[in-house]
């Protein structure tokens, strides 16, 4: 509001003629980069530079990459939700396929492998449970349905443990991450 009482007074006294050009403009630039300077990089409803002076940080931009992992985190855990309502192991495998990419890349492929594996597994383990056993017949569209939907259901859970991870170590890590919108 001060700042605007200036204008004001600097536009009065141009239309007088008592203030010349070159000092309006050198005003104006340097209220200009004052506004600037005193504008707080929000992202994502965070102060980066509240949070960058409170901690020794190398960059503000490791801090917006804890945020965008966070982002990541909410999207692949709504995509989670997705996968689970449509019950196609297709999507669970193509969403695991993301999550360990960015966040188990350590290994990355090993992990991916015994991914895949564990998914042969609960497949290969319910089928016995639902399909292999004395007083049923070992095929048929019922005993399918029955292994895929609880191996489906064992695998999101597999899956949302690997994001219910990630997203506990950046709370509990991160306070700041309190803030976000």
């Amino acid at each position: 509001p001060l700042d605007f009482v200036y204008i004001k007074i600097i536009i009065k006294t141009i239309k007088r003629g008592m203030l010349d050009m070159k000092k309006v403009l050198l005003f104006l630039g340097v209220w200009l980069i004052g506004i600037n300077s005193a504008v707080a990089e929000i992202y994502h409803g965070i102060d980066i530079d509240e949070v960058f002076a409170t901690s020794d940080w190398n960059s503000k931009d490791e801090i917006k990459d804890i945020i965008d992992d966070y982002t990541l985190i909410l999207k692949y855990n709504k995509d989670l939700t997705e996968c689970r309502n449509a019950y196609k192991i297709d999507c669970l495998n193509e969403l695991t396929k993301k999550i360990m990419a960015h966040f188990y890349s350590f290994n990355y492929e090993t992990n991916l492998k015994n991914y895949n594996n564990y998914v042969k597994a609960t497949f290969a383990a319910y089928g016995t449970v639902y399909c292999f056993y004395k007083y049923d017949i070992p095929s048929g569209t019922m005993c399918n349905q029955e292994n895929e939907g609880k191996s489906i259901e064992v695998i999101t859970e597999y899956v949302n443990n690997l994001i219910s991870r990630v997203n506990t170590k950046i709370l509990n890590y991160y306070g700041f991450i309190a803030k976000y919108e």
